[in-house]
């Protein structure tokens, strides 16, 4: 999950002096200058540096332990090298000047694996999460249409790779996202929940799980998804989109690529452009399949559900601060329509919508 923007960075000085110390040492294993300068970038799963080499600069990535082994970090540098082959703009891996993916490394005590990659240019992200959903970032519906043939390229491209003999990833299915044990934790246990919210949170998940272990995962539907293509990840360049950040891309529904993107401004009373809009943008560049569309509002509930779990496993996190005031209200609103058999928040008319979007803003 990409840090908040409005959150302040969580950093230990001492554990960062030790993560810039790893970060140099790295550069000269990938042809890179030592004595570029490195500036700190973010830290949520792992510590992000620039560094400014001579040739360009690059983002130096050192993996957190205990999130990624070193085989599912394989898997995500080597995949996305067959999608930079294939046209899809996505990061550019660097290699070691022995042709390793990464560099595994420590400083004292501290060890941690490093990977680098070509920083884009001139790029800013589509949005971040909290305009998204207080409404202040109010797109043009044709930039959701652009979202939606990133990703109909990335999956169409996905198509083509297959998946590779030794690709290891977790799986976004049934279990993964609200299963008795989803990936990103558990959304119910939430520590901000009032009891009534947390049964309500815990039966939606209850009827989701249920609802997706019966859904069809064909190869026109599932199979290898970014799984994290919010506004932050999507960035805005010269030449068009660019799609980064696969710390947590795996196995999934393509239309859970989808929904992520779209997730935070589901509030705007806009939305069922934007909705329109990134389908179409997708099905100019791959097929969406009927049975995807008709579990629509499934997925966001899972999406809103995987942001719950992720601030529960992180208390004190300033990101999990932000979805606990923030973003956890709203998935309470979607799981008890789901509950329900209500409408999803964005199906009802638009004045309604409008109007329960600016009170709660």
């Amino acid at each position: 999950m990409a840090r908040c923007p409005h959150c302040p960075r969580r950093e230990n000085p001492m554990q960062l002096d030790d993560a810039i110390r790893i970060a140099r040492a790295a550069l000269p294993h990938f042809g890179l200058d030592d004595a570029a300068p490195i500036a700190f970038v973010k830290y949520r799963e792992n510590h992000v540096f620039r560094a400014d080499d001579p040739a360009g600069p690059v983002a130096v990535r050192l993996h957190r332990p205990g999130y990624r082994d070193d085989d599912e970090v394989r898997t995500e540098l080597e995949y996305l090298r067959a999608l930079r082959a294939a046209g899809v703009p996505v990061p550019d891996v660097l290699t070691t000047t022995g042709g390793a993916p990464f560099v595994r490394l420590g400083h004292g005590e501290t060890e941690r694996l490093v990977s680098v990659q070509r920083w884009i240019r001139d790029a800013a992200p589509f949005g971040d999460i909290a305009p998204a959903l207080s409404g202040e970032h109010d797109p043009e519906p044709e930039e959701f249409a652009a979202i939606g043939r990133l990703l109909g390229r990335l999956h169409a491209a996905g198509d083509v790779i297959g998946r590779p003999a030794a690709f290891r990833r977790g799986s976004w299915d049934a279990a993964g996202l609200a299963g008795p044990d989803p990936l990103w934790g558990d959304p119910s246990a939430l520590a901000s929940l009032t009891a009534d919210e947390r049964e309500i949170i815990a039966d939606g998940a209850r009827g989701l799980f249920a609802r997706l272990r019966i859904l069809a995962s064909s190869a026109a539907d599932y199979g290898i998804v970014h799984a994290d293509a919010t506004p932050e990840n999507l960035l805005v360049t010269a030449g068009g989109l660019a799609l980064i950040d696969f710390d947590d891309f795996g196995l999934g529904w393509f239309v859970f690529d989808l929904v992520t993107a779209i997730f935070h401004h589901a509030r705007n009373p806009r939305y069922p452009d934007y909705e329109r809009a990134i389908i179409e943008g997708y099905r100019s560049e791959r097929p969406l399949s009927a049975v995807s569309l008709a579990a629509w509002d499934d997925f966001m509930l899972a999406r809103g559900l995987t942001y719950l779990g992720w601030a529960a496993e992180r208390p004190g996190d300033p990101a999990s601060d932000f979805i606990s005031a923030v973003v956890a209200p709203w998935v309470v609103e979607i799981a008890d329509a789901a509950r329900t058999d209500r409408p999803a928040p964005w199906r009802v008319p638009t004045s309604t919508r409008q109007t329960a979007w600016t009170e709660t803003v």
